[in-house]
């Protein structure tokens, strides 16, 4: 029986771009969800209890200090694809029964043409890049909520943020640059890069774009956009768009089955001009990331043979023990970790899920060598799964 606890700095990934339609920018929120460094993957003697424990959540990543615990897999489950049945229940809004009811009663799905939308999606990369605001967010995802205060300001042409977490554990995270590095932060802007590194039409081969009517959120009128998936590979996207200024009031991250996975919305905004003093870190302890420099790839001696339409790699990273690569279709985000398996490991399978993140966890072996092979992202089980198991070596 294998316990193995994933723990150390975070490596943000969730954006969107849309050629500077940072729609990821703020879609989903600022606390998508991290992948977590593989470089400080701990393991525990196999006689431990059959756990994963993953340090995985955007907002509980931040500061390493909490933890999901979920039953490593059966076989019986891995085949059929059964979730663990201890595994944290996701975020089901009542309301929510298909597709088609993420919006308030009121709202009205409209189909429309693209340039609609690409509209909106362009009011929502200049909000993004050009405003400042402050307010307060609530964060909800694996049965938690939680509060947040962000302040987001631009100095020289640069996007400065404080995040800081007002319930649950002290946290606080500052963040420079508008995403260009490897390291991404927590907030409605931290979504700035994939879809322009992926390229808009791609993001529209991969989700249909839809303008899903109106609703009033933090005192607001708001428009609503949903990104539906055309496969069943990735989670679907509900951003709703402050009517004024494009700004992200809330978004949603949505599983195959209409339920609501996570959930970032503002409850108070401010959009008046911020004060240095406000962007100013009020714990000692504070986080900070530099997004000024761009992301650092290398080559990996390992190849990924199934992706889902759509996903291409927008990042490699040698490691210590391996190598890490990460695959963006523009929206979705996930992280794929190879890494040499110690002596006292033999076998090792595991499932872990919170929220909209999922983990999972294979091994195999190459040349005599065994290696663990993690997949931690913002993407159906199945798929990572999937993933996982069409690792190989190059060549």
């Amino acid at each position: 029986m294998t316990k193995v606890v994933f723990r150390g700095s975070l490596i943000r990934i969730g954006i969107l771009r849309a050629s500077k339609l940072l729609l990821a920018s703020s879609l989903l929120a600022p606390l998508a969800f991290a992948q977590e460094s593989a470089n400080t993957v701990n393991t525990i003697p196999s006689s431990a209890p059959s756990t994963v424990n993953l340090d995985m959540a955007s907002s509980q990543a931040a500061t390493g200090a909490v933890a999901a615990s979920v039953e490593v897999a059966d076989p019986a489950a891995e085949q059929d694809g059964r979730a663990p049945t201890n595994a944290e229940p996701e975020i089901v809004d009542p309301t929510v029964l298909s597709s088609e009811a993420l919006v308030s009663p009121g709202a009205v799905s409209v189909a429309v043409a693209g340039n609609e939308v690409e509209q909106w999606l362009a009011k929502l990369a200049k909000a993004v890049a050009e405003l400042e605001y402050s307010g307060l967010v609530t964060f909800e995802h694996a049965g938690m909520l939680e509060t947040l205060q962000v302040v987001h300001a631009v100095r020289d042409g640069e996007q400065v943020e404080r995040v800081r977490y007002l319930s649950g554990e002290p946290r606080e995270l500052i963040s420079h640059g508008s995403g260009s590095n490897c390291e991404y932060g927590v907030s409605p802007s931290a979504r700035a890069t994939l879809w322009n590194a992926v390229g808009q039409q791609q993001v529209q081969r991969a989700y249909q774009f839809i303008l899903r009517g109106e609703e009033r959120i933090a005192d607001r009128d708001a428009v609503v956009i949903e990104a539906r998936p055309r496969d069943r590979y990735r989670l679907g996207l509900v951003v709703s768009l402050d009517r004024e200024t494009g700004l992200p009031l809330k978004t949603m991250l949505v599983s195959t089955q209409g339920r609501v996975l996570e959930r970032y919305q503002f409850v108070q905004l401010d959009l008046t001009p911020v004060e240095d003093s406000a962007l100013e870190a009020v714990s000692s302890n504070a986080r900070r990331v530099d997004n000024r420099t761009s992301c650092e790839s290398s080559q990996s001696r390992w190849q990924v043979r199934w992706l889902p339409e759509g996903f291409k790699v927008v990042s490699v990273k040698p490691l210590s023990d391996g190598d890490m690569m990460v695959f963006s279709d523009g929206l979705g985000v996930f992280t794929v970790f190879v890494q040499r398996l110690g002596p006292e490991l033999k076998e090792f399978k595991g499932r872990a899920i919170r929220g909209a993140t999922v983990a999972y966890m294979d091994r195999m072996e190459v040349n005599g060598v065994a290696y663990t092979i993690t997949v931690v992202g913002e993407i159906p089980d199945a798929t990572a799964r999937r993933v996982a198991s069409s690792i190989a070596e190059k060549g």
